[in-house]
């Protein structure tokens, strides 16, 4: 099949694309949710891990923490909670991207 050319070319190669995309997604996913990120917080006092796919799979507050205040602990934790967030957004982001080729399709970009 020919590529063609100007638009119905480009529409063609951006079909190809999206079916390519669509194919890959489902390993994105498993590859994302084999992932860890770790976010930490207060020096590693406190440590949040989300899997690639965002989902919380561990917490760990050291013993010496547990004699502040309820109040500083609860920041910490969402100190260490909102770093791993943030880390994998960002490899999420990669990692779309990385799928895409940069290009923009609805419902995966952020």
């Amino acid at each position: 099949m020919s590529k063609g050319f100007g638009p119905m070319g480009q529409f063609q190669e951006a079909l190809k694309r999206v079916k390519q995309i669509q194919e890959n997604s489902a390993k994105l996913q498993d590859e994302l949710a084999a992932l860890s990120v770790e976010g930490v917080a207060g020096g590693g006092l406190v440590k949040v891990v989300l899997s690639g796919n965002q989902a919380p799979t561990a917490v760990t507050i050291d013993p010496q923490l547990l004699s502040e205040s309820k109040e500083v602990v609860e920041d910490l934790l969402l100190t260490a909670y909102k770093d791993a967030y943030n880390k994998s957004t960002e490899l999420m982001q990669e990692k779309v991207k990385d799928l895409t080729g940069g290009m923009s399709i609805p419902g995966l970009g952020f």
